[in-house]
């Protein structure tokens, strides 16, 4: 699995990833979170059903990428008393 660590949260509720993450969370089989303490989990079969939209923006290192678009993603934190299957 990707982990992601997210500084903030785009008008508090929105976690945003950019595309190239999305597609290599996918390939290496989900993606994780981090945000102040908590975490998300998203499986594959959720980022499938994701997609990018907005403007494209310039990678200032463009060594992986030339441009990119954002995903946003309703942050819910999982409850890590409940446990979750993988």
């Amino acid at each position: 699995m990707k982990r992601k660590l997210v500084k903030k949260l785009w008008l508090g509720k929105f976690v945003s990833v950019r595309d190239y993450e999305l597609k290599d969370a996918i390939v290496e089989g989900g993606l994780i979170i981090d945000h102040e303490g908590e975490q998300m989990h998203l499986s594959v079969e959720d980022l499938k059903q994701i997609t990018p939209s907005g403007k494209f923006h310039k990678a200032k290192f463009a060594e992986y990428v030339q441009s990119y678009q954002l995903c946003d993603i309703t942050w819910k934190p999982s409850d890590i008393d409940q446990g979750e299957l993988f």
